[in-house]
């Protein structure tokens, strides 16, 4: 699943500054794409359309339906993401590539049975004027897509077709979100964006039709994977509400406001965590194109020596290698962010000053910095103890996240308003750290799971003989913060 990271090292191996600077810049696209540049472009958005709006009412509706979009669908496709991921690096493992095709179609066909339902009655149960709930409805299908979508993203191998599609589908979207609310007011500006948001999409689905040939059908095999992965589908929802919960909760704290129905906006909440979770963007970018990379070729390694039946004493020192690599990369990284990390609480307030934020939102952005930190952290102990097939840790850590992140951010609003993202920033530096000791666990009990341990795929053994194998290695995952 890491294939365009060991395109963009080479990029980066060039020892020239552009290769570098574009490897960097286009690692970063590939680790938060679509959430990287969309809002990016929602912020330039912000700065610029207030002029083509006709009222800031329109202005504010706009903004929180977009918003509202982005949470409601990263959720509702989270039950499937996962799984389908999971799905796909089995096959990859197994050097199967010519069902993709079939997999990704088949996992927006399931997307699309049950989001299209749920979307609609969400949105149609707002008190809004029809073309903007027709038009806020197909944002959410949208964007249903381009998660899916973007589940594939890094098996891809041309780093160039990926970073022109996100590039010139954000690009899309402002300005088809300025024309559009220009010409079409609120349910305009949601078209334009929209438009922007499919082109993305479109780009993107045409590059996994070339990299990756085959036939298209509808893929039984997927979806008896997906009955036997209850576990997986709860998995991925725990892990995504976990992250969003305390923005909801503020939603509907005291200083929120109501825009429409169920939906309100907490302003002051909303922009420091906005500003907050760009900070982690360098480190997204190192992961793909240094850590992952370089871990997995460590960790493939292992399996190599163990399927060609090397002595005991070199398979040990093999381990040894990629636990050595774990512990050097997360040092390196959490140096590299803490400085970012240092660097942003410091200018917080001139950083805000520049993007003309409210200077209010300063405290939330300090901790939401802080505490983004912890996520990156929390982020690449979730993929590592899913790559050691430590299924249950991560469970009790996707738990562990939602429940602290709610029950401190909750405490948090009751004890004092000033406490703002302190829930966050707590709940997060405790995972962490817990997440660090199931980390360690995972590695000691590394030689267990992959003697002992049964294949967690073996439900669909009898469909797929082809895909037994000798040793119980662990599927590649993928990055669950995306």
């Amino acid at each position: 699943m890491a294939g365009i990271g060991f395109a963009l090292r080479k990029l980066s191996n060039r020892e020239d500054l552009s290769s570098i600077v574009s490897g960097f810049i286009l690692s970063a696209i590939v680790a938060a794409g679509p959430w990287v540049l969309t809002t990016v472009g929602l912020l330039i958005v912000s700065y610029s359309s207030m002029g083509y709006f006709s009222r800031v009412r329109d202005y504010l509706l706009f903004r929180s339906l977009v918003t509202f979009s982005f949470a409601g669908t990263l959720i509702l496709v989270s039950l499937i993401q996962l799984p389908a991921t999971r799905f796909i690096a089995d096959r990859f493992f197994e050097m199967k590539f010519s069902d993709n095709r079939s997999i990704y179609l088949t996992v927006i066909g399931v997307t699309l049975l049950f989001g299209i339902p749920i979307a609609g009655l969400m949105v149609f149960s707002l008190d809004l004027p029809n073309a903007v709930r027709l038009a806020s409805f197909n944002l959410m299908i949208v964007l249903m897509l381009l998660w899916v979508t973007t589940a594939l993203v890094s098996t891809l191998h041309d780093y160039g077709a990926v970073g022109f599609a996100f590039f010139a589908g954000s690009l899309a979207s402002v300005f088809g979100t300025l024309l559009g609310a220009r010409y079409g007011a609120v349910s305009g500006a949601l078209l334009g964006y929209l438009m922007g948001q499919g082109l993305i999409v479109t780009l993107l689905a045409a590059r996994i039709f070339v990299e990756f040939p085959g036939k298209i059908f509808w893929n039984r095999t997927f979806v008896r994977f997906l009955r036997h992965k209850t576990s997986l589908v709860l998995l991925g929802f725990v892990m995504t509400l976990g992250i969003w919960i305390d923005k909801i909760i503020y939603w509907y704290a005291p200083g929120s406001d109501k825009v429409s129905g169920f939906i309100h906006i907490n302003r002051i909440y909303d922009i420091g965590m906005f500003f907050a979770l760009l900070t982690v963007i360098p480190t997204l970018a190192l992961f793909v194109f240094y850590f992952e990379t370089g871990f997995y070729e460590r960790y493939r390694h292992v399996f190599v020596l163990l399927e060609g039946k090397r002595p005991f004493f070199e398979i040990l020192e093999a381990k040894e290698q990629m636990v050595r690599f774990i512990r050097r990369g997360l040092g390196y990284i959490l140096k590299i962010q803490g400085a970012v990390t240092f660097m942003v609480v410091l200018n917080g307030e001139g950083l805000l000053r520049f993007f003309h934020a409210d200077l209010m939102a300063l405290p939330v952005f300090r901790m939401g910095s802080l505490g983004g930190l912890c996520q990156v952290i929390l982020t690449m102990e979730f993929t590592l103890l899913l790559y050691f097939n430590q299924q249950n840790k991560v469970e009790r850590l996707a738990w562990l996240l939602l429940l602290s992140n709610g029950g401190l951010t909750f405490l948090s609003i009751m004890i004092s308003p000033r406490l703002e993202g302190f829930g966050y920033l707590t709940a997060c530096l405790v995972s962490a750290v817990y997440g660090y000791f199931l980390l360690d666990r995972g590695v000691v009990d590394f030689e267990f799971t992959v003697f002992m341990k049964p294949p967690d795929y073996t439900a669909i053994e009898d469909e797929l003989p082809a895909a037994k194998s000798l040793l119980n290695a662990p599927a590649l995952s993928g990055n669950p913060s995306s």
